[in-house]
């Protein structure tokens, strides 16, 4: 108890002495005990960064999930297509009604000859289907559909070539016939595009149209045979004539873009152009009435295409 009293009392004495002290400081004219007395009665400060903006801290990421970016959908576009190649063009068989006792039979004989020039040009419309992710790492199922306006164009001077059977008997067949074609056709197509990977994307196309045929016909003695059934100046060379017809068409091809405006394809085209029939007038050799029915027969054509699309 009595030690107790003693720690109470030296306490008590030690708080005077210290107010005493601090009342003697304020009261005096010296600045560096007066700032040591006051900093010691405020209570401890801590400085905080300012901050400049929000933007100056780059955002933490957890994980790739929190990191991926949201699909965008492509933007629909407009491209114009041009394109060359080579096509074979492919006739059935015919007759050549050249008086009401001899109606010859046309066979033609190189069919599936790749000789003709074909060329395309035409606009379209690219619509992304589904928001479409172009250059996507992941195979992506019918993005886009494309309606397009496009003409075409077919020419070959050799055209159909066969044998002529004259009274439709293939022993008479002394004769062989030419058939130079050029075709044009109009045609409104669709193109889907099935799947595309990065880069690449393949699809599939038809449409339907106009095509405008001129054709013209000579037939002549075959190499090497000593022609005594149809002499020389017997020989049929019929104006070129031009007749308009519906056509279709079906294919499809395989694309490459280099970036988002330029891109290469290839394709393969099958086109109906439907019947071909020529002209009946022009040289007839000995023939003094004109003939009783021109050749006629159903001409389609399958096309490898190489072409470039320019996008805007």
């Amino acid at each position: 108890m009595r030690r107790q009293l003693c720690v109470f009392i030296l306490s008590a004495s030690m708080l005077t002495t210290i107010d005493a002290i601090a009342a003697t400081a304020n009261r005096s004219n010296i600045p560096e005990v007066k700032r040591v007395v006051n900093d010691a009665d405020k209570p401890p400060t801590v400085k905080v960064p300012r901050i400049s903006s929000v933007s100056n801290f780059a955002p933490i990421v957890i994980g790739d999930k929190d990191a991926a970016l949201a699909p965008v959908k492509s933007a629909n576009y407009f491209e114009l297509i041009g394109a060359i190649g080579i096509a074979s063009l492919n006739a059935g068989n015919s007759h050549l009604g050249v008086t009401s006792d001899e109606i010859d039979k046309l066979v033609p004989t190189n069919n599936n000859n790749w000789n003709t020039l074909s060329a395309q040009l035409g606009i379209g419309y690219v619509f992304n289907l589904r928001g479409a992710q172009r250059y996507s790492d992941q195979v992506q199922w019918f993005p886009s559909i494309e309606p397009e306006l496009n003409v075409y164009y077919l020419s070959s001077n050799s055209g159909i070539k066969g044998s002529v059977w004259r009274f439709s008997d293939p022993s008479f067949n002394d004769l062989s016939y030419k058939i130079p074609v050029h075709s044009t056709r109009l045609m409104l197509d669709g193109a889907l595009t099935v799947a595309s990977l990065r880069q690449f994307s393949i699809y599939a196309i038809g449409g339907i149209g106009n095509t405008w045929n001129r054709v013209s016909y000579k037939d002549q003695n075959n190499e090497n045979i000593d022609n005594v059934f149809c002499p020389t100046q017997e020989r049929f060379n019929f104006n070129s004539t031009t007749r308009s017809r519906f056509a279709w068409e079906a294919g499809g091809g395989l694309n490459f873009s280099f970036n988002s405006h330029i891109g290469l394809g290839l394709e393969y085209l099958y086109a109906n152009l439907g019947k071909v029939r020529t002209s009946a007038g022009g040289n007839l050799g000995l023939l003094t009435e004109p003939l009783i029915a021109p050749a006629h027969f159903n001409l389609d054509s399958q096309s490898v295409l190489l072409s470039l699309h320019i996008r805007f």
